[in-house]
């Protein structure tokens, strides 16, 4: 009975210190512990050498070091599941996640990052011309399975049968070059690290149609504290400078909000 008793109130503690672990941390000066969710979508975040790199994750690991904490866990997963998780699971956050208006008041934003412009990409071959959007919402593309990729899509009305949903920029990438898909939905700088990546000669792609242009942050838990936002906010602000220095290193553009 002794042993019951005392796991229930070790249980109890255990819930109300966790319940009170954002106020309290903020007082002390320290952070809750976050999981942050990834997925492979280079060059923000992406394995190489068996190591977690990218424009996201070494910005990420910057704002850590300024704010004076440890590395966080960092799970690199499907799109889709990172989403439904950081949706649902306090203590959570996305990256590298586009701010749409249908994500707005969905999560708390820290950034941005960087800014992507998001086409949709063909081989040359296919010889692909399109005078308006009419044209081109008639073609087959391969989209990444709940990424912003797929949400753009739709937004400019294309046709949900066309659209070849994958977990995945590589799968996406292989359907087009197995001829299953006529183009691919993706951003111009992620098409070009793709190629380098897989050794891909890139000009034998070009890019079709402009789909849209918006920026990527890191995406928290709605129940996140808005004073964790802010300092994680402050952080990013402070390490400009060495974030500047992270998108040359990638062969990103600068481009100023």
């Amino acid at each position: 009975m002794t042993r019951v008793i005392y796991f229930g109130l070790t249980f109890l503690l255990v819930f109300f210190s966790n319940s009170s672990i954002s106020d309290e941390s903020i007082k002390t000066n320290t952070l809750p512990r976050i999981t942050f969710y990834t997925e492979y979508y280079p060059p923000a975040n992406y394995m190489e050498n068996d190591k977690l790199v990218g424009i996201s994750v070494d910005s990420l690991r910057l704002m850590w070091a300024d704010l004076g904490i440890g590395e966080q866990d960092v799970l690199l997963v499907p799109w889709a599941r990172g989403y439904q998780n950081v949706l649902k699971q306090s203590s959570t956050a996305l990256f590298t996640m586009s701010r749409t208006p249908a994500r707005e008041h969905l999560f708390k934003w820290v950034g941005p990052i960087f800014k992507s412009v998001h086409v949709l990409m063909a081989k040359k071959t296919a010889n692909l011309k399109f005078k308006n959007l009419g044209e081109v919402l008639s073609y087959r593309v391969a989209t990444i399975q709940g990424d912003v990729s797929e949400i753009s899509l739709q937004q400019i009305g294309f046709p949900e049968l066309n659209m070849a949903k994958v977990t995945d920029l590589e799968r996406a990438f292989l359907m087009m070059q197995l001829g299953r898909v006529d183009m691919l939905m993706v951003s111009v700088h992620g098409f070009e690290h793709l190629t380098k990546l897989l050794n891909v000669d890139p000009s034998k792609y070009e890019q079709v149609w402009q789909v849209n242009e918006i920026g990527n942050y890191i995406a928290f838990n709605l129940e996140t504290s808005d004073k964790v936002i802010e300092r994680y906010q402050k952080a990013f602000e402070n390490v400009a400078e060495q974030r500047t220095l992270i998108k040359q290193k990638y062969y990103l553009p600068i481009i100023e909000y």
